[in-house]
């Protein structure tokens, strides 16, 4: 993933961790796990319930994760606090006079 510019390196890095969660959740819902236990007869209703709430919580896992993504990625810095702000620079520049 490219450098989400001034966000820095911790946010960079949840980003990236994002991406990889999301990836592996559309992964999840995708699985023929209903499909394959259907073919070797071991589904029953439990175990039908239980796959149908777990699909749908990962569903809801990864647009959740999505839309937080998506504001933190829009995200924008209050400043560079590396810099000093103008009137610093000017107070400074007048007291050297």
């Amino acid at each position: 993933m490219s450098k989400k510019k001034g966000l820095g390196r911790d946010i960079n890095v949840s980003l990236e961790i994002m991406d990889q969660l999301l990836g592996t959740l559309r992964k999840f819902h995708g699985m023929p796990l209903k499909r394959g236990l259907k073919s070797n007869k071991i589904q029953d209703d439990d175990v039908a319930k239980m796959v149908n709430k777990v699909m749908e919580d990962a569903f809801a896992l990864s647009i959740a994760v999505g839309d937080l993504r998506d504001h933190i990625s829009g995200a924008k810095p209050k400043g560079n606090a590396r810099f000093a702000c103008h009137r610093v620079v000017s107070k400074f520049l007048e007291s050297s006079d």
